[in-house]
């Protein structure tokens, strides 16, 4: 039996892949940021295009940063010491998740399914959504205790349902039984030299990526694709349709109508950012309020097929953001 005490936990809706790091954060360091400022700090206003015909499906396009890539670069933008494992079998990360606590250092696991939560009535053993992360805080024989990031207290679950909701492989989110740990010094660099290196190495890969396939070339990309998809891939074509639509939702899900694919959390992390610098974003947040903008007419062209109709969308966007990111780099340089 562990707990780690004490930790300061905060509940934001929608922000799991960084809600158990923000509650590390302000742990370790006493520094009490938001979840949505915590996200964009991680990259949180990217875009990535996913092109593999052996994948499932074979296009896959992704707003923003979640996941295994988001937890890497705030590792290494806290100078924290940082373990991951994956697909790995239940009892080997389970081992690693007892030593991390030993340690004192509560590991972030996920993906998860939300199908196995119990503490989400409306999901639980109703609907599959793999793509959930969690802060474990305390385990005992037969239960785990964890930090939710819709939750305000200590949720717990069994050993079971943990790892029947840990058996999942998402592509970009993780593979089974993945665990990150977090090692959080107690000094960081300051809340401003942060914010700039975050936004400037945002701006690189926005604008001037090491690969085509990220940030406004990506786009350009898939504008120029899309349309072809049907008689590139025949059938499988729906399933990179229906990754789209479900991707440009935030969280993403296929039945939502939250239809901002996560620009909505980096204007509201340009908005606390410029209040701790002193910088005005107003700009750029008003052009990525246009992109947000152009999304429900991006999504009705989908459903309705129009696919040529989509790629002037993403264009559109694409020429949108390029404006917005090339203001962000001037203003931090």
């Amino acid at each position: 039996m562990k707990d780690i005490p004490a930790i300061p936990h905060r509940k934001s809706h929608g922000m799991c892949p960084v809600n158990g790091i923000r509650d590390l954060v302000h742990w370790r360091t006493g520094r009490d940021w938001s979840n949505e400022f915590l996200f964009g700090l991680g990259q949180g206003g990217s875009f990535g295009y996913l092109r593999f015909k052996s994948a499932d499906p074979p296009r896959q396009v992704y707003w923003g940063i979640a996941g295994l890539r988001q937890h890497r670069y705030l590792a290494e933008l806290f100078n924290a010491k940082y373990t991951e494992v994956e697909n790995r079998s239940f009892k080997f990360s389970w081992n690693k998740v007892q030593e991390a606590l030993e340690a004192g250092t509560p590991p972030v696991i996920g993906p998860m399914d939300m199908y196995y939560l119990p503490f989400y009535e409306e999901l639980y053993h109703k609907r599959h959504i793999p793509i959930h992360y969690l802060l474990l805080v305390g385990y005992d024989e037969q239960k785990a205790r964890v930090y939710d990031t819709g939750q305000d207290e200590v949720q717990e679950l069994t050993l079971n349902e943990l790892q029947e909701a840990w058996d999942v492989n998402v592509p970009g989110l993780g593979k089974k039984n993945r665990l990150a740990v977090f090692d959080i010094p107690e000094e960081i660099a300051t809340t401003e030299d942060i914010i700039r290196k975050s936004i400037a190495d945002q701006c690189q890969n926005m604008l001037h990526p090491p690969v085509s396939m990220v940030g406004v070339p990506a786009m350009r990309k898939v504008a120029k694709e899309i349309a072809g998809w049907r008689e590139e891939f025949g059938e499988a074509a729906d399933k990179c349709l229906r990754q789209v639509l479900e991707y440009l939702n935030s969280p993403p899900d296929i039945e939502g109508d939250n239809l901002t694919a996560g620009r909505h959390i980096y204007i509201r992390f340009l908005q606390e950012a410029g209040e701790k610098t002193g910088l005005d974003f107003s700009d750029p947040m008003r052009l990525l309020g246009e992109t947000i903008k152009g999304l429900p007419a991006l999504a009705e062209s989908i459903r309705q097929e129009d696919l040529e109709e989509a790629g002037a969308c993403f264009g559109r966007i694409a020429d949108t953001e390029e404006k917005a990111y090339a203001i962000l780099e001037k203003m931090v340089g």
